[in-house]
């Protein structure tokens, strides 16, 4: 090869590649197996469409097609989008990359499909809601085959009957990773049904306000998201909404967050988010009891959660039965995280400030008299779960930094910091949402040892799934050898133990603690085409472990790398999670500013 060639054309073809992938051009990859890629663009283009055939199809059944659009073109105006509103596919002619909006688009003919196939072959990506290609271009049924190109596979509807009207949204996922795990969003009660899906991935599934899913259910999604390759060359990403516009027309602001996110990442827009937990790991679980009647019970379940898992529990123990059984309470406290459950199992709720703030030194003073060190106890969990804005204030007042609170309390499945007029964010207590059904949820079930350990589980892989903080509480009154939870609770541990790798099992002050460190940890970035810079800051006088990342990338099965743009600075880990996304962790940084550049490329 002459001279003339190498340093005549390919270096300036060199840096016009790289001068164009900074701008977000698509660059090309080559593989350990020798194969050429190329990341699919990121593209501004979004593409909206209202079908013709749709319409005549709902004018035809007495229906209004733009009672579906509407919702739509409000969100638009909201978010100030430019999108291209479109009523003949063969718009989409010779466009390799964008998103196209299949709004309950039911009716399609075969030329619409076609295009829609066309589109995707280039890499486009389509977000499709509802019933979309039910029916052919005459309007006549056609099946769920549409829908099952894009992913998702229709197994039935929800009942109107059934109270599953809940869209619980996944934490830390591609299309949902500005809400926390498990936030609720309604789903109104309309002459679309919601539909029950089945896919390889899942952002939200229907549930009911406890955040309990069915056991039919279970394997079902929502939001089914998926990537498939097209060519060498190009992919194209789908995403399928189980419900109609009129789902969320009258309540929209929770949706609006949950499509701005879905379509950036049909957009390939590459986003950094911080990570709920430490260390890169995907939930965190704490099991700990409620130890009152029954209370040297507490003893053999320590001495079981420390034999199968070497975790140590904690436990909030009512303080007027502990000091009954000081040799219990001196052996716990040795070994474990003690917290308080009040002095008697009273509610705390609606009763007079004097008295709960009596029942709240009580409760220490009566620890104290058989405990050294109770200074140190900063926890509780409300009798019954309890209590009101007096106990809380009461409590922050009288040292108390974690509540343990009932599953409504909060908005997703994770802490919350409880805002207090003059309480800076150093004292304030940290809010620990219970999210998995307690023993007495069960019980009432009537469930038998193999149920009762298969709900606990299901629940458990719930938690895992959805990146949530999985609380498990149990009573010590039912914690006897010859009760259910009991013989169930073997069968449970060894479950969870097959799940260390991904999970925290933390006890209640270490996650209360975390949510505090994770708060000096703050994060920011930029896109640089396909590249992303981001900054981290470290806030406060000491350093900060395990703070983590999840990246959204821009390409299934890539892998990111990370590099510091300053020398001397500490580099991260970077560790896959799924195919979609990836974690950056940090085992421990001083306070301070850093910056640094991730990059992507193929892992096969």
């Amino acid at each position: 090869m002459s001279p003339f060639f190498v340093f005549g054309i390919l270096i300036p073809l060199l840096v016009f590649t790289i001068m164009m992938n900074t701008l977000g051009w698509p660059s090309p990859l080559v593989g350990l197996r020798g194969v050429v890629a190329y990341f699919a663009p990121t593209s501004t283009r979004v593409m909206f469409y209202t079908s013709p055939v749709t319409r005549t199809y709902f004018s035809k059944i007495g229906g209004n097609y733009d009672t579906l659009l509407t919702p739509w073109r409000s969100y638009f105006r909201s978010r100030n989008r430019d999108v291209a509103e479109i009523d003949d596919l063969s718009k989409l002619r010779g466009l390799s990359n964008g998103v196209l909006i299949l709004a309950s688009t039911v009716a399609m003919g075969e030329t619409e499909r076609a295009e829609i196939a066309a589109f995707r072959s280039r890499g486009g990506s389509v977000l499709s809601t509802w019933a979309t290609g039910t029916r052919n271009g005459n309007g006549d049924w056609e099946g769920w085959q549409f829908l099952e190109t894009l992913g998702a596979k229709t197994v039935g509807e929800v009942s109107t009957e059934s109270e599953n009207r809940q869209l619980i949204l996944t934490g830390e996922s591609p299309l949902s990773h500005t809400h926390p795990s498990g936030q609720r969003i309604w789903m109104s009660k309309t002459s679309e049904s919601l539909l029950r899906f089945k896919g390889d991935r899942v952002a939200g599934r229907f549930m009911n306000w406890a955040r309990v899913i069915d056991d039919a259910s279970k394997d079902e999604g929502a939001i089914i998201y998926a990537e498939t390759a097209q060519s060498l060359t190009s992919s194209s990403r789908t995403v399928a909404f189980a419900f109609a516009e009129t789902s969320w027309e009258s309540h929209p602001l929770a949706t609006y967050g949950l499509i701005d996110d879905t379509i950036k990442w049909l957009l390939r827009e590459s986003v950094v988010v911080k990570s709920a937990w430490p260390n890169g790991k995907q939930f965190a679980q704490v099991i700990e009891m409620d130890t009152e009647e029954g209370f040297p019970n507490a003893l053999p379940f320590a001495n079981l959660l420390r034999s199968t898992l070497e975790y140590r529990p904690t436990f909030y123990v009512l303080t007027s039965v502990a000091k009954a059984f000081p040799d219990v309470i001196t052996q716990l406290a040795k070994g474990f995280e003690i917290a308080y459950h009040g002095d008697v199992h009273d509610s705390f709720k609606g009763q007079l400030v004097s008295l709960q703030e009596q029942r709240i030194t009580n409760m220490q003073q009566q620890l104290a008299s058989v405990l050294p060190g109770v200074k140190n106890i900063t926890g509780f969990r409300a009798p019954t779960e309890g209590y009101n804005a007096v106990t809380e204030r009461l409590l922050q007042k009288y040292g108390i930094r974690h509540h343990a609170v009932d599953p409504a309390r909060t908005e997703g499945r994770l802490p919350e910091f409880l805002k207090q007029e003059d309480v800076e964010l150093v004292d304030s207590i940290v809010l620990l949402p219970r999210s998995q059904r307690d023993d007495i949820n069960l019980a009432r079930e009537n469930l038998n040892i193999e149920q009762t350990s298969q709900a606990l589980i299901d629940d458990f892989n719930l938690s895992l799934a959805t990146g949530a903080l999985g609380w498990l509480s149990v009573h010590s009154q039912n914690f006897k050898p010859d009760d259910v939870l009991y013989k169930a609770m073997p069968t449970f541990l060894d479950h969870v133990k097959k799940n260390k790798d991904t999970m925290w099992l933390a006890t209640a002050g270490q996650v209360a603690d975390w949510w505090r460190e994770r708060d000096r940890f703050k994060i920011s970035y930029k896109q640089l085409g396909q590249r992303i810079e981001f900054n981290v800051t470290v806030t406060g006088n000491k350093p900060v472990s395990g703070g983590s990342m999840t990246v959204m990338l821009p390409q299934k099965g890539v892998f990111s790398t990370v590099k510091a743009l300053k020398i001397g600075m500490k580099e991260p880990v970077v560790k896959k999670i799924d195919e979609f996304r990836s974690s950056i962790v940090f085992d421990t940084l001083e306070p301070g500013n850093y910056a640094y550049l991730a990059t992507f490329s193929l892992t096969n």
